[in-house]
């Protein structure tokens, strides 16, 4: 067991003077590229990384649900079968309990009962960083309650109920690919997700030489409270001007347009809506060519895709920021990096950069002379970290 799952740990036993019965952990993920394809039905190459949120719970008698968040020093507790997205209330909003709190409504509507429990939940996936802490949190519950409660949910089943947690619950209108990877992340291995019919195929990493490098701009994200819901609908808007462009065909989603319809689309749909659809086929597409790609170890092509991604999702869909642009910028630069993009849903977060091993040096110092954004104090500095792909949800004892 870890370190980190080793405090979780004892800071359960510290906090309510009892040993917990399960401790699971779920990993956060990095999106290599496929961004805001999920929610269309498209296609998304996502991996598990070396960061998780682990979750460790003991049934007690009762129908108190009672949990200590490490990362927040902060206690909620609430009623088996009542859970309100609006509580409980503090200076922080405990959004993290509300994460726990949608999954366990959602298990009630599923049909497993819930009963008291005492937990202590925490982990190193940055929260507002674009990694995916809240799917994390959400798989971690879902993991420890297989485990207590004594049954199993198969890899889809469990994906979409997390999903409608968020979506439900937190009111976060996410698609699918997040709770997905967290569950069926492979060691050393991307997951190529269908997302209209959620079917998934393992593709081997094995880029000898290259790495796969995080940085956090620092600039946190606040989806929930931020435009995403908007390029959904947006995107919806998209699919409704295709069926009335092309009404002859059966079009379920943007998944169902190709390159070649867009020059009938850029006449006929709003300018900002056509964008998006533009952003969404040419990154299916991208998607598709990159998997081709990293199975001929063809790494100049995974990096001019990733740059092209970045481009289409600043220019196409309007998510990035100052400080992103600014990254990759200052990666496009450096010798040996094939490419970079942003990675998540956007408007923050963090950059995802392919290179090779030896310019890994060199990307840090240019970063740490160059990445002073004007809208961020003086002293921000970016955070690097190279990933391990790692494996999805799983419990670590019982």
């Amino acid at each position: 067991m870890n370190k980190l799952a080793q405090k979780v740990m004892d800071s359960f036993q510290e906090h309510w003077s009892q040993e917990p019965h399960i401790i699971a952990a779920a990993p956060g993920r990095v999106n290599l590229i496929g961004e805001h394809t999920d929610y269309t039905g498209g296609f998304v190459l996502p991996v598990a990384i070396d960061r998780e949120i682990f979750f460790a719970a003991r049934k007690v008698p009762g129908d108190t649900i009672s949990g200590y968040s490490i990362d927040y020093n902060e206690e909620a507790s609430c009623q088996a079968g009542s859970y309100d997205p609006g509580h409980p209330r503090s200076n922080r909003g405990s959004i993290w309990f509300r994460y726990v709190m949608g999954v366990l409504s959602e298990l009630e509507k599923s049909g497993h009962a819930v009963s008291g429990f005492r937990f202590a939940v925490g982990g190193n996936v940055p929260i507002g960083s674009g990694l995916s802490s809240s799917a994390a949190i959400e798989m971690a519950v879902l993991t420890a309650m297989e485990g207590l409660m004594g049954f199993h949910m198969d890899d889809v089943e469990a994906a979409l109920l997390c999903q409608r947690a968020e979506n439900g619950f937190v009111g976060m209108n996410c698609g699918i690919m997040d709770q997905y990877i967290s569950r069926t992340g492979k060691k050393d291995h991307a997951v190529l997700i269908d997302c209209t019919d959620l079917s998934h195929r393992m593709i081997t990493i094995n880029t000898p030489g290259y790495s796969w490098l995080v940085i956090d701009s620092k600039k946190k994200r606040g989806l929930v409270d931020s435009e995403y819901n908007r390029r959904r609908r947006e995107c919806e808007e998209g699919t409704n001007c295709a069926r009335k462009a092309f009404p002859d065909r059966d079009i379920r989603g943007l998944r169902d347009i190709t390159t070649d319809d867009l020059r009938v689309l850029k006449t006929s749909c709003d300018r900002t809506v056509y964008h998006r659809i533009q952003h969404i086929v040419t990154e299916n597409a991208r998607v598709l060519k990159t998997v081709r790609a990293l199975e001929t170890d063809d790494t100049d092509t995974v990096g001019g895709n990733l740059y092209s991604s970045h481009r289409s999702l600043r220019d196409d869909f309007e998510v990035s920021c100052e400080e992103l642009d600014l990254l990759v910028d200052i990666l496009s630069g450096i010798d040996g990096v094939s490419g970079a993009r942003l990675t998540g849903g956007g408007f923050g977060g963090c950059v995802i950069a392919f290179l090779r091993d030896s310019s890994i040096h060199a990307v840090e110092r240019a970063i740490a002379e160059q990445y002073h954004p004007k809208s961020m104090p003086e002293n921000t500095r970016a955070e690097l970290w190279p990933i391990t792909i790692s494996d999805g949800a799983r419990i670590l004892r019982t």
